[in-house]
């Protein structure tokens, strides 16, 4: 049967136009690649059987509006289609250029991007499951939950993420087909609202839902040592070391996502996923976001850069010097002796950092300081092969090791736990998945051995060396299983489905999407992604139990975040910010009475940003001026204070937290103030 039997004949002239336009416009040189995008438009867009959207349907469910959108919503923009799914290591790689493509063209301007969540797994077809989801990613347009793929039928797609621009009138312009393809979206959205010259537009019932709060924000995986953890404190882009009560020692990166090595106080980090500690002083991060593997010395407070660009790469095989050499979307880390092993989620593969000169498999050797890909295609798939490059992976996304000989792979993608042995390079199914290598929906929620016992979407393992089992963070089903490696037989640990954030026995202990794990000695620490919290569970009680996580000092950027001295406003880029500190009644004449402006340093010409003290009755004036090239659309401010507030003969040390976030806007003022009265230290 033709495959295009089922397509309509309209849609079946555009995808013909638009091949012979991609054909011309990647032979054609640069300078004249914007007068065949206009050529191509006037050719679709006066079609006589154009492929027409209209609506979206009445019985789907939204995000981030406060109703459906509709027809009149639409009509007169340039909207495009975000098919995607939020598991999908593809849909999360293009997510920047769609933001890019935001921040140059936003909804005043007459464009408007439309999520459509049609789902891979069954639990991403839960509405409050995707808007968590949307909140990890950072997604603030609207999103339409297709949970039964009805969209994704009426348009005929047929992989994620695919994106589809339509002109104003609803009539399909541009098919986008791959992660890949997607480069051209910025340059073909600008000419189409150069084209249409959008007027008219009606408003949009945009509501983007608010983050929790708290002191985590989606922790996406944690390690620990005899006293103290590290936390990845995703949500936040930062580092957390606590000790074993949870009480915070160090915050590294945080309040704004970024790219930068450096002191604590200039590090940034992009959704950090993977960390380990290497040694009592020293954190390994798979800083994901960033497409890097970082270190954090603790002893002397600073980061740097051990192997990556900050960009993402499509090398396959690598061998360059770490940070020559480009990687994608490092998801989860392992230290074996002088080798890091790497979870490579982009590139479907298992990559090694090398601390000194080592032999892997008895045979091959690799140079000090290089990073190399050590099995894996690059293809997405399931199949086991006794040469390790001819393996495949489905965005593995953790990584743990069992002595003596081998590492076990949460192979996300194909829903099972695969192995990697170090003595042969042989790649193995150790539970769950199916035996079609090329069958990635082999997924489901049953205890058993080996093939019989099906998981969904696992993101990490941890081995227990006190046990002899290996643990599995089996995410979708809000899950922790337990694996007798010898038998490959499997059962659940802790954890039911869809299970409530409620601490008690092990089997009744409520998770949400669970993404990282942890044993020492006889305790699972578990990252509780979705509940933002670090879930402590004894392996031989089974008792169970959240971290308290605490901060000893007001800076905490989640818990600014709920302050009820908030202030939202809009900054053009290049304008003025001023901050005028008046002092509290009660301050102590002649203490160190200190204030301090914490931002992203990026964002503004002072650096390093200003910090200061405050004296009675002498109100104390701040100016901040943002950058001419600052791109991002928001930009948050928060200023601290250690004060020393007396009462009568009575004097206590208090500290204070405040947010200012600011949405960075071209058609927003250039000077904004702002006054921390002395009413608001209470």
């Amino acid at each position: 049967m033709d495959p295009f039997d089922s397509f309509p004949t309209s849609l079946i002239k555009l995808r013909s136009a638009q091949e012979e336009f991609e054909s011309q416009y990647c032979a054609a040189e640069e300078s004249e690649q914007d007068t065949l995008i206009t050529k191509y438009i006037a050719e679709v867009s006066n079609s006589d059987d154009p492929f027409i959207v209209t609506e979206f349907g009445t019985d789907l469910e939204w995000i981030n509006t406060s109703r459906p959108l509709t027809s009149p919503d639409l009509r007169g923009r340039i909207v495009v289609l975000d098919f995607f799914t939020y598991c999908c290591i593809n849909c999360q790689h293009v997510l920047p250029v769609v933001k890019r493509l935001e921040r140059q063209f936003p909804v005043d301007s007459g464009l408007l991007v439309v999520g459509v969540h049609s789902a891979k797994f069954d639990e991403e077809k839960e509405l409050s499951s995707v808007s968590k989801a949307l909140q990890r990613l950072g997604i603030a347009h609207p999103v339409v939950n297709d949970a039964q793929s009805l969209l994704w039928k009426r348009l005929r797609i047929n992989c994620w993420p695919t994106l589809v621009v339509l002109g104003p009138s609803g009539q399909a312009l541009l098919f986008l087909v791959g992660e890949g393809a997607v480069r051209l979206l910025v340059p073909f959205c600008r000419i189409a609202l150069g084209f249409f010259q959008p007027t008219a537009l009606s408003h949009l019932p945009l509501t983007p839902g608010a983050l929790p709060t708290g002191h985590l924000l989606f922790p996406a995986k944690v390690c620990a040592t005899g006293t103290k953890l590290v936390i990845a404190d995703t949500g936040h882009h930062r580092i957390l070391v606590t000790n074993s009560s949870g009480r915070v020692l160090e915050a590294v990166g945080g309040y704004e996502p970024g790219y930068r090595d450096g002191p604590f106080d200039v590090v940034r980090f992009r959704d950090p996923q993977g960390i380990l500690w290497r040694d009592a002083h020293t954190v390994l991060v798979a800083d994901t976001g960033n497409h890097a593997i970082r270190e954090v010395d603790i002893e002397n407070k600073v980061v740097r850069t051990l192997a990556g660009t900050g960009k993402q790469g499509t090398d396959t095989l690598g061998g360059h010097l770490g940070p020559q050499q480009s990687l994608s979307s490092p998801w989860d880390i392992c230290l074996v002796n002088d080798v890091l092993f790497i979870a490579m989620a982009g590139s479907h593969q298992i990559w090694a950092f090398f601390f000194q000169d080592s032999e892997l498999f008895q045979k091959k050797t690799f140079r000090k300081g290089t990073c190399v890909c050590i099995a894996g295609s690059g293809e997405e798939g399931n199949r086991n092969n006794s040469y390790p490059l001819r393996a495949t992976f489905a965005q593995p996304s953790g990584i743990c090791f069992q002595p003596p000989c081998s590492l076990h792979i949460a192979d996300s993608e194909s829903s099972s736990i695969r192995t990697l042995s170090l003595l042969d390079g042989k790649v193995k199914n150790l539970i769950g998945g199916g035996l079609n290598p090329t069958d990635l929906f082999c997924f489901g929620d049953t205890d058993g051995v080996a093939l019989e016992a099906k998981l969904q979407h696992p993101l990490g393992v941890a081995w227990s060396a006190t046990k002899e089992r290996l643990y599995v963070a089996d995410s979708y089903n809000h899950k922790v299983r337990e694996v007798d490696v010898e038998k490959r037989a499997c059962t659940t640990f802790l954890g039911c489905a869809r299970g409530e954030n409620s601490s008690s026995c092990s089997k009744a202990a409520g998770l949400n999407e669970p993404g990282g794990l942890c044993v020492l000695d006889s305790v699972l620490y578990v990252a509780d992604t979705n509940n933002h919290c670090i879930k402590v569970v004894d392996l031989t009680s089974g008792h169970v139990e959240a971290l308290a996580v605490t901060v000893p000092h007001a800076i905490d950027c989640d818990e600014l975040r709920s302050s009820k001295h908030v202030c939202h406003m809009e900054l053009a880029p290049g304008g003025w910010l001023h901050l005028c500190l008046e002092p509290p009644d009660g301050l102590a004449a002649g203490a160190p009475n200190k204030w301090k402006v914490h931002s992203n340093p990026e964002a503004w010409r002072q650096n390093p940003l200003p910090v200061g003290t405050l004296e009675p009755g002498k109100p104390v004036t701040v100016e901040l001026k943002l950058e001419d090239s600052y791109s991002d659309p928001r930009v948050n401010v928060h200023v601290t204070f250690d004060l020393y507030l007396c009462r009568g003969d009575v004097c206590v040390p208090r500290s204070f937290a405040f947010l200012l976030s600011v949405c960075v806007d071209r058609c927003g003022p250039a000077k904004q103030s702002f006054l921390f009265s002395k009413n608001m230290y209470v």
